[in-house]
């Protein structure tokens, strides 16, 4: 390393570590940072004199300002962060000995634990342990000025990883061991807009239709027992029976209602484990009716489930659903009937139509109104032409013909409404994909449904697209999508796309890492550790053995690391284990003197120890025919290192019994 000069590897850590930074640094505080760099390199490579003491004080206070100014508090992960990274920039321009590297190193070192603190996926994870190599290699450089002077780089990366290896069981042992905190380690993500929304709590024309060009993951489903049928798996999050203000086209979810009056089947519960991506709204995603939900949430009226607070973080959570069930079964209160029989819009011939069918038994007009889909030429499409207007509805029942899943619904909705059956529209998943174990369910997934109601049964479930596309509910919307070029091949399910194909793993390595690394939690390590009957319920006793375990795996790498040392210094195997057979002759009295020869000492040793006479001798003719012929053959080699090894073993123990003995 050139005095004067910031090391390569080091160097290559703060770029690395900034360049991943930038997306949460606030654009003010850019210019100071990549100027310093830039005013660094100049340094080194062109001579520019460093700035004064004085313009530094006078950049440190603009740049503590400008995060000031953007953040409102010098605290905080975004604030701590920002100023993390002013601070290295500035630490470069006062660099002036090797020993000022050791504070930038530690810089770079929580720049890169800043890098986690935003985004800890896998693909990012592994490239920061990548530059925390670079950082043990540049350490490496650093310390050891004198001693390293002649070491090339890749020397020095070789040692680093060595030195990281060595450290990595007693790291693994400690993550698997030591008591963990309630929450999961994704939770240190802060809000800061990273979450993304699917489903909203308004449905409008097209909505929906966008979502089916959108393959990321909603949520993942794990069952507890054998998955139920696709048919079957209808995620319930919005419940909407009104209008909005300033479009009677579009609906809004209704508020939270009350505890639901509801009747339910044993032998029709499921119980499974859900872990849902960021949704910045409170609603969980359930089937049918759950019955067990995670804490700090309710199940309403509706049977929508709310938690406290909005997902604004990945959140796992155990629910229990019954699949048979009846809600609100007998009268339904005044202000909730007209609630559900309200009209949006202006559509007289969807009116008339449904007035033709009053007189008949609400379960007859359920199905005439699906029977007025079944037996016209409707097509299932994300592009069904024109959508504007108060009368979409009818435009949609009696000209274009032509929609997605949210059409279809709307337009069911409003004709049992004409026909007085209270109806209501459901908004969120339908369907899903295995990948692994888990299933996948995405946001092209986003399906609307019907709800009904009778006075004998209740809200019923009714889907008006499995009446025009049952291929849509049986095997999503890759079959009822299949042609339609503008979609994903991970949404179109293109068994010949290889690039499906990598998505689907990559999906799968994600979805593992999530769930068994960053979702390694308090309450997942017990059962773990149940399971193999390490149980610990107190966290003192559980960082305790923790640590003795950690210690004790890091004490057998570190003696089988030096073993290894002491072979390849050693220069070969029979070397290294002839040097072991003297410092067991030593241990049992026997010591080499200064200019004796190995057959001499040998043959000393065989008179002093009788038992293992015959193999002394045996060993002394090995080597000295090994030192002294032409060429040796490998035969002979091989002799030679297995006859070593066993008198090895045979004097260690020897020498070993009789401390044993007394």
């Amino acid at each position: 390393m050139t005095p004067g000069r910031l090391d390569p590897l080091l160097w290559l850590v703060l770029v690395g570590a900034v360049g991943l930074l930038l997306p949460h640094l606030p654009v003010a505080v850019l210019p100071v940072v990549v100027a310093a760099f830039a005013w660094r390199r100049l340094h080194e490579v062109a001579g520019l004199p460093l700035p004064p003491r004085w313009l530094l004080l006078l950049l440190a206070t603009g740049g503590t300002a400008v995060v000031v100014l953007q953040f409102h508090a010098l605290w905080g992960r975004d604030a701590g962060v920002a100023l993390l990274v002013v601070a290295a920039g500035l630490k470069l321009l006062e660099t002036h000995e090797d020993r000022d590297q050791v504070s930038v190193l530690l810089l770079s070192f929580f720049l890169l634990v800043g890098v986690l603190l935003f985004d800890q996926a896998l693909p990012i994870f592994a490239l920061v342990m990548v530059l925390f190599w670079l950082l043990v290699g540049a350490w490496m450089g650093i310390a050891q000025v004198g001693a390293a002077t002649g070491q090339t780089l890749g020397r020095r990366l070789r040692e680093a990883g060595r030195l990281l290896l060595l450290g990595l069981p007693f790291a693994l042992i400690l993550f698997a061991l030591f008591p963990r905190p309630p929450g999961a380690l994704w939770g240190v993500q802060q809000p800061g807009g990273q979450a993304r929304t699917g489903l909203s709590e308004q449905m409008r024309p097209g909505q929906f239709d966008r979502l089916a060009e959108d393959p990321s993951p909603a949520f993942r489903v794990r069952f507890d027992g054998e998955p139920i049928p696709a048919d079957e798996r209808y995620w319930r999050v919005f419940v909407m029976s009104g209008f909005a203000e300033e479009d009677p086209e579009s609906w809004v979810a209704d508020p939270a209602a009350g505890t639901p009056r509801l009747e339910t089947l044993d032998d029709s519960q499921v119980s499974y484990q859900v872990t849902l991506e960021p949704t910045d709204s409170r609603q969980l995603p359930t089937l049918a009716a759950a019955i067990d939900v995670p804490e700090r949430s309710r199940v309403d009226g509706n049977l929508v489930v709310q938690r406290e607070q909005s997902v604004d973080d990945r959140l796992r959570y155990s629910v229990t659903s019954a699949l048979d069930y009846r809600l609100d079964v007998g009268n339904l209160p005044r202000f909730r009937r007209e609630r559900y029989l309200a009209q949006g819009g202006l559509n007289p011939l969807l009116a008339d139509l449904a007035a033709g069918w009053r007189d008949r038994p609400a379960a007859e007009r359920i199905e005439r109104a699906l029977d007025w889909f079944r037996e016209r030429p409707f097509e299932y499409s994300r592009s069904p032409g024109r959508r504007e207007g108060a009368d979409r509805a009818d435009t949609f029942l009696f000209e274009t013909r032509r929609g997605y899943c949210a059409d279809y619904a709307d337009a069911f909705v409003r004709l049992m409404r004409a026909a007085d059956v209270p109806a209501r529209v459901v908004t969120g998943y339908q369907g899903g994909e295995f990948n692994g174990e888990f299933l996948v369910v995405r946001q092209s997934d986003a399906h609307a449904w019907a709800e009904v109601w009778t006075e004998g049964d209740g809200w019923q479930r009714v889907d008006p697209t499995a009446v025009v596309a049952p291929e849509r509910i049986t095997d999503g919307i890759a079959r009822s999508a299949s042609e339609d070029a503008e979609l994903p091949a991970t949404v179109r399910r293109d068994e010949a796309s290889f690039g499906r194909e990598v998505r689907l793993l990559a999906e799968q390595l994600d979805n593992r890492w999530n769930q068994y690394v960053l979702g390694y939690d308090g309450g997942f390590q017990q059962a773990w550790l149940s399971r193999l009957g390490l149980a610990m319920h107190h966290p003192v006793w559980g960082a305790i053995w923790a640590v003795v375990i950690a210690g004790l795996v890091w004490w057998v790498m570190l003696v089988m690391f030096a073993r290894r040392e002491r072979r390849r210094l050693a220069g070969s195997e029979a070397e290294y284990l002839w040097t072991r057979v003297q410092e067991d002759l030593a241990r049992l009295g026997v010591h080499r003197a200064n200019p004796e020869s190995e057959r001499t000492l040998l043959n000393r040793a065989a008179l002093a120890l009788p038992f293992a006479a015959e193999d002394l001798r045996r060993v002394g003719q090995l080597l000295e025919a090994s030192r002294y012929a032409r060429s040796p053959s490998r035969r002979q080699a091989r002799l030679l290192t297995t006859r070593l090894a066993n008198l090895h073993r045979r004097l260690r123990w020897r020498g070993r019994w009789p401390r044993r003995r007394s």
